[in-house]
């Protein structure tokens, strides 16, 4: 408890409680308050860059797996950038676009965007074709065929991609917050790790395990519910 304790620390202060930089005594309303005001600042960066990257990647993996012209355009820069790897890049982003949020949400966007790029690939590649042969033959149109045939038949698919990518997007979003975030569960991290506080850093640790795997169960439980129609191996059903 001591240590929970110790994250008043990182309140700045409001709501009725001082901030302990000011003169304020540590507190379990401080410490409760900085874990939600720094918490809130993460999910945002998270959610926001995984929104984009999700957006980016699907856009490209689906355009470079349909269209011969894409292929030919975006395909071999798209396969070179997926090959860096993700936290080497951090010191590149930090030189791009500074401590800006911008910064911390197309990084966490990136490493993201390559999970889905590559799971749009094969979730296209991997689709029976007699799905689109059956709608063409029935008379749908190129765009309603990729509309009402298309994506859905390859969601069940890049379900995968958007579990691994939460995974992803949590590791990143900590990777992003090193680049000089003043708020976030990250820059917690840092400045436990500059003063050598070893029970902040494992605590704060634990509240990205338990947002990670909430975020996990949460979306796995509603996309079961959205792929109810999709056949699964009896193992999995059980």
């Amino acid at each position: 408890m001591r240590t929970f304790l110790s994250l008043s620390d990182y309140w700045q202060g409001g709501l009725g409680v001082a901030a302990t930089a000011s003169g304020g005594h540590r507190s379990y309303e401080g410490a409760i308050l900085a874990v939600i005001n720094n918490s809130y600042d993460t999910c945002i960066r998270l959610f926001a860059g995984l929104l984009l990257g999700a957006l980016v990647g699907f856009i490209l993996g689906f355009a470079v797996a349909v269209s011969h012209w894409a292929r030919r355009l975006v395909g071999l820069p798209a396969n070179i950038v997926r090959t860096f790897p993700l936290l080497a890049m951090i010191p590149l982003f930090q030189l791009w676009f500074g401590i800006t949020f911008l910064g911390m949400v197309l990084f966490v966007a990136y490493g993201v965007g390559v999970i889905f790029f590559v799971g749009t690939l094969n979730a296209v590649a991997n689709m029976p074709r007699l799905y689109t042969d059956y709608a063409r033959t029935l008379g749908a149109s190129t765009w309603r065929t990729y509309r009402t045939v298309v994506l859905p038949a390859i969601f069940p698919e890049l379900r995968s991609s958007i579990l691994l990518s939460l995974g992803i997007g949590w590791t990143a979003v900590l990777g992003a917050e090193y680049l000089g975030a003043q708020t976030g569960l990250g820059q917690i991290i840092v400045f436990s790790e500059q003063f050598a506080y070893v029970d902040r850093m494992f605590l704060v640790a634990l509240f990205f395990v338990l947002y990670a795997s909430l975020s996990y169960a949460l979306f796995d439980k509603l996309s079961r519910k959205l792929t109810d129609w999709a056949p699964r191996a009896a193992t999995e059903r059980q």
